[in-house]
């Protein structure tokens, strides 16, 4: 199946879609499987699909032409390990009626490894040890800790890093993983955990085994580290009558009445949850409403990356409110 329009296009894409919206729809890209759900409104009709090229399982930033459609159509989540390596789009169509969409999806299918758009060389740390049933290997800066939730102490337990683990997000791989049981890499390097990767291996046989494996890490050659780019995270709505205060802390709201009667109807539409980072550059848009809307806290590691914004209705009676959150 060849989409007419994808005849006209410059460069070949990786996938183009289309078909007809009446609402809020979010498609989701993982390998060569495609998910379509249905935030708002009702289900997508005469939809059309091609993928040209596997989307890999790397770190990576797709681009999106929008061909076709009326509305606001977005990429909310780039292919990261923390989503295993899932490309999400949002198709939003707020008019009366369906309306014709078509995109298409431009990424780098020879799976080679990406921070940011820059050419990286890798940096390491290779680990090993004898485990005795279970252990948790942390490993921050250029020190590997080994903590055991069962089992006894890790045994004969050696770590040489290439270069210091850095001081800000990189995505690291778990490779050449060597032993008799199970090794996961189970939490990245982030400002939440103070820059510190995690291993956990499992050791399911008796006595203990040897383990070995190791992390590596992308370096760009002389190039900061970029702050995340802002883009729509939350679709906020509810009546207000008086002021009210809505803190968000990853995919959920806690909602607080400073003056004024209850809150009436309030709903949270996420895009995406909020991440872990400090380095981030919120900003609020009034979709509709009479009153005042205003960004109160930023997501700091002092008040646990929480982002808090304020409602302020005037005096008059309640008035419906729909807000737009971006980081």
């Amino acid at each position: 199946m060849l989409l007419p329009w994808v005849l006209c296009a410059q460069d070949h894409p990786q996938f183009v879609w289309q078909g007809e919206v009446d609402g809020i729809d979010i498609l989701y890209l993982h390998g060569k499987r495609l998910d379509v759900k249905i935030q708002d409104g009702a289900p997508v009709a005469n939809q059309k699909f091609q993928f040209y090229d596997e989307l890999p399982q790397v770190r990576q930033n797709a681009r999106l032409e929008t061909r076709e459609g009326r509305g606001y159509v977005h990429i909310v989540d780039q292919p990261r390990l923390e989503n295993d390596y899932t490309l999400a789009v949002s198709l939003e169509d707020r008019q009366p009626g369906s309306s014709l969409y078509a995109i298409a999806l431009y990424w780098d299918a020879s799976n080679r490894s990406f921070e940011g758009s820059s050419r990286v060389r890798g940096d390491q740390v290779a680990w090993s040890g004898r485990v005795d049933e279970e252990a948790v290997i942390s490993c921050q800066a250029k020190r590997c800790v080994s903590s055991v939730p069962s089992g006894v102490p890790v045994a004969g337990e050696h770590f040489k890093f290439s270069k210091p683990l850095p001081n800000r997000d990189v995505e690291v791989r778990l490779e050449s993983a060597l032993g008799r049981g199970d090794i996961r890499l189970i939490e990245q390097p982030r400002e939440s955990n103070n820059y510190t990767a995690k291993v956990a291996i499992r050791d399911p046989q008796a006595g203990a085994g040897e383990y070995s494996f190791t992390l590596v890490w992308n370096r760009a050659s002389g190039a900061a580290p970029a702050s995340l780019e802002a883009s729509p995270g939350l679709i906020w709505t509810g009546t207000v009558d008086g002021r009210v205060r809505i803190t968000i802390t990853g995919g959920s709201t806690l909602t607080e009445v400073l003056e004024g009667q209850p809150l009436r109807d309030p709903r949270n539409d996420f895009l995406r949850p909020l991440p872990s980072r400090s380095d981030l550059h919120p900003a609020i848009k009034k979709l509709h409403g009479r009153g005042q809307v205003q960004i109160v806290e930023y997501p700091s590691a002092a008040n646990r990356f929480r982002l808090t914004f304020e409602i302020a209705n005037p005096r008059g009676g309640a008035d419906s409110y729909e807000v737009e959150v971006d980081w």
